[in-house]
């Protein structure tokens, strides 16, 4: 599997959310940032023997089926991340962070989980992964809650794909 990764966060790492505007309800209190790039912007051409992040020999191929998404984002400010085909306006992958409420591994109080969104076979019970070109439009948002300003946050998306041909229609 390819190894992907972009930062909404214009390659920054991490990114200020700026406090809301005094008086404004919690409800209201969302800050977003907005990405716009194409999948051969991940693409790290060099030789897969000497480096894990690197794609190979891509000529041979019209762009990636795209296996698994995870958006990272930090507690408690993690509002949402979504990742469209800005071509054809289809959501690819959409984060819900999930909080914790117990003590138990897993449901940790104070921590967030974000499932991440997986494609293969109907037969696995996924959805099968859609084509993206190399110069597919990737559209990334990110919204946290702003209430308090906070410091650190991150909006990154690990991925994986798999190099494949155009599909024939």
């Amino acid at each position: 599997l390819l190894r992907m990764y972009y930062q909404t966060e214009a390659w920054s790492s991490e990114y200020d959310i700026p406090k809301c505007a005094p008086g404004t309800p919690p409800n209201d209190c969302v800050h977003e940032i907005t990405a716009h790039f194409q999948v051969k912007d991940m693409l790290r051409d060099c030789d897969i023997r000497k480096d894990p992040n690197c794609w190979g020999n891509t000529t041979g191929f019209d762009g990636i089926n795209l296996i698994y998404a995870a958006g990272h984002c930090h507690a408690p400010a993690c509002i949402s991340m979504e990742l469209y085909n800005a071509d054809t306006g289809m959501l690819l992958c959409s984060h819900d962070p999930v909080y914790g409420k117990s003590h138990e591994v897993f449901d940790e109080l104070g921590y967030i989980t974000i499932p991440p969104c997986l494609w293969g076979s109907e037969s696995e019970g996924l959805v099968e992964p859609t084509f993206l070109p190399y110069n597919a439009n990737l559209t990334s948002i990110k919204r946290n809650n702003n209430t308090d300003g906070h410091y650190g946050e991150m909006a990154s998306w690990q991925m994986r794909g798999v190099l494949v041909n155009q599909p024939a229609n």
